[in-house]
């Protein structure tokens, strides 16, 4: 049983052996030198513990104003005009902290600020690597703030989301966009709390001389900021581990699909070749039970044949639906068979009652039996093949896919994380989107 207390002692210790265990090739290692140096800083900053937080959203929500009204410092340059954010800039907050060394905070530009397609991706990259996104918003929520809560709820990120400017609307204004709000966050399982807050609000005032100025009142954020401060002492350390678990977690999966992408041909190369080898073995032999077991052994040495392939391995319940579905496939064939000869020996007996008018013609009824049998089995290899290369890019392991397994369970048992999380469907429905270019 895993308690807070020994937590990141033991992912630390998990990540460092898990990654040991991977064997990677050289060409993996300089493949995917970026994410192995990402996955060690991230070590490092668990080791330390030095929690990173960003603010996110588009471009003028009052991203950095909140970040200084959090801090009580003008420590992030903000400006009448909007996206005055150009780059990342990051502060050490000065406040201590129960389980942590170190707070940083990070101001990030707005998403709609930047036209390039790619430095878009580099930002959102960044803020993905962060342990805890603030997520900025300062109306209804739109189609570009849904679509990035969505990618960051896909990516398991934890974050909180913060409602600005709340003081330019009065109470009823307020519940009609919260309520909006809601309903199109409505994906998720259970209603994803919303802060409200005024970083930099403003107040009109009429001077001496008649003209109207606003002035700078002070901002409401203390609900929000006890709240972080509460999230952090409580929970800093599994932000961290959670953020180690993630990001070791999308590269096993991306080293697998590289994996599985260049063996490809010579996965084909050896599914065609048990493809045959049961076929023949199949057609040869003339007792049904020994045909399904002949079935069964073939496609489990195609199994382990691509398992060494691939450096793969399939695990848990993968691995008890792979044998289900062996059975299964090897039972249709059997079944098949079976259907085939019955079959065939009516047609054979009409036959032989019809020989008069037939001139004594009769049936062989082997070959087509035969043809089809081989039709069937070469079939059902490829099916095998392309499942157990399924079940290799998805399945999840004790040894191998111990950061994902380890990060369910943290999200499983700290409901405060899952909330976070946005406990949404998303998190449970197929991440692997259809990967059939990667199936030989």
């Amino acid at each position: 049983m895993i308690n807070k207390k020994d937590t990141p002692t033991k992912c630390n210790f998990l990540i460092n052996k898990w990654k040991k265990n991977l064997n990677l090739t050289n060409y993996e290692r300089t493949k995917f030198e970026t994410v192995l140096n990402q996955i060690d800083f991230q070590i490092k900053k668990l080791e330390k513990k030095e929690l990173q937080i960003s603010v996110y959203g588009r471009v003028g929500v009052g991203k950095s104003s909140l970040l200084n009204a959090l801090i009580e410092k003008q420590i992030f340059p903000t400006d009448i005009l909007n996206g005055n954010t150009k780059e990342f800039k990051s502060y050490t907050w000065d406040k201590r902290f129960k389980s942590l060394n170190k707070v940083k905070l990070i101001d990030s530009p707005g998403i709609d600020e930047i036209n390039n397609i790619n430095k878009e991706e580099i930002n959102f990259n960044y803020v993905l690597d962060t342990d805890l996104i603030l997520f900025v918003i300062d109306s209804d929520i739109t189609r570009i703030d849904l679509n990035s809560i969505e990618e960051l709820l896909r990516q398991k990120k934890p974050i909180l989301l913060v409602l600005n400017r709340c003081d330019q609307w009065n109470t009823e204004e307020t519940k009609l966009i919260l309520s909006s709000i809601h309903r199109k966050l409505s994906f998720c399982k259970k209603q994803v709390k919303i802060h409200l807050v005024s970083s930099s609000p403003r107040e009109a005032k009429i001077k001496q001389n008649g003209t109207v100025r606003s002035e700078q009142k002070m901002p409401k954020v203390d609900i929000l900021k006890n709240e972080l401060k509460e999230i952090i002492d409580q929970s800093g350390e599994f932000l961290l581990c959670i953020n180690s678990l993630r990001i070791a977690d999308q590269f096993y999966k991306s080293l697998k699909e590289n994996r599985i992408l260049r063996k490809r041909k010579k996965a084909q190369a050896l599914i065609g070749k048990y493809a045959t080898l049961k076929a023949s073995g199949i057609v040869i032999n003339p007792f049904l039970m020994i045909d399904l077991f002949t079935g069964f052994a073939f496609d489990s040495a195609l199994v382990i044949q691509l398992s060494k392939l691939y450096g793969l391995e399939v695990g848990g319940p993968s691995a008890r639906q792979l044998v289900k579905k062996l059975s299964f496939q090897n039972s249709l064939l059997g079944g098949a068979q079976i259907g085939i000869q019955i079959t065939l020996n009516i047609l054979k007996q009409i036959l032989i009652l019809t020989a008069p008018l037939t001139g004594g013609l009769t049936l062989a009824p082997t070959a087509p039996i035969a043809i089809v049998q081989a039709a069937l089995a070469i079939h059902a290899t490829k099916l095998i093949g392309r499942l157990a290369t399924y079940k290799f890019l998805n399945s999840t392991n004790k040894r191998d896919g111990q950061p994902r397994l380890m990060l369910k369970y943290l999200l499983k048992k700290n409901t405060d994380l899952r909330i976070m999380v946005g406990d949404c469907t998303l998190l449970t429905s197929s991440t692997a989107k259809n990967k059939n270019y990667l199936l030989p």
